[in-house]
């Protein structure tokens, strides 16, 4: 029997065409994810563990998850716009600065978060769907609610919406149900790996867990699991034992 909450690195990504996928959070684009430490968190990956260079990668701006805040809206679309070309721009110099390391250019895809909703079928119907699990899952409600208190957040509508959608568009993606636009990869990935500095929070990993909608990608390795940059480590989904499972937020 597997360990609950051990996990491992791996050793090489599978030697086909694939995407890494970075979630950016907006709180952490001038911290720990600016443009330098992203092209860091790349060399987790390149040469060490690339099998063949078949990979793709799509960095996920999360502009639009936060408006679930009670800020005016002008200010915050004028405040993640500058935020987000400032950022791209930055991630773009420094790769044309090492192009030695990344010659393929066009295998830099840069998204924000609205276009996962069109790359996504019935976006709004799953949306509605997971809020009413919440609604009856008690399970869910508490580890909802120990992931605010995790980041020290307010039980609020707003922050309830902020995980559960999160968390259902990580799931969706994992199970190859969001078109991820890669010009270099062009929809033929056969894995898409979420790699973020720091563990899932909880939400992320139950949602998983159930699998509600009882999606499956069986070309993905990587379908129920999560790649934690700060630690190097694979998360497993099936590793995780939630009721001792801690969330990392030392970044």
């Amino acid at each position: 029997m597997t360990e609950k909450n051990v996990f491992f690195d791996f050793s090489k990504l599978p030697p086909e065409k694939g995407i890494l996928l970075f979630p950016l959070s907006m709180s952490m684009l001038r911290y720990r994810q600016n443009a330098e430490n992203c092209i860091k968190d790349l060399y987790n990956f390149y040469p060490s563990k690339m099998s063949k260079p078949l990979i793709g990668v799509n960095y996920l701006y999360s502009d639009f998850l936060y408006l679930y805040d009670d800020k005016p809206a002008p200010e915050l679309k004028h405040s993640f716009m500058n935020q987000v070309i400032e950022h791209k721009n930055a991630v773009q110099k420094i790769v044309k600065k090492n192009q030695i390391d990344f010659q393929i250019e066009n295998s830099f895809s840069f998204l924000v978060w609205n276009q996962l909703y069109v790359g996504t079928n019935d976006f709004n119907k799953l949306f509605d769907k997971i809020k009413k699990v919440y609604q009856e899952d008690d399970l869910l409600k508490r580890y909802v609610l120990e992931d605010c208190k995790v980041y020290d957040r307010e039980l609020s509508e707003n922050q309830i919406n902020f995980f559960l959608e999160e968390a259902l568009l990580f799931h969706l993606i994992q199970k190859g149900k969001v078109k991820l636009p890669n010009e270099y990869i062009e929809n033929n990935q056969k894995y898409v790996l979420i790699c973020y500095p720091g563990r899932p929070l909880k939400t992320i990993v139950y949602i998983a867990q159930q699998n509600f909608f009882n999606l499956i990608w069986e070309e993905n390795p990587y379908q129920d699991s999560f790649y934690d940059l700060q630690d190097r480590k694979l998360i497993k989904y099936s590793s995780v034992d939630l009721d001792t499972y801690i969330v990392s937020t030392e970044l």
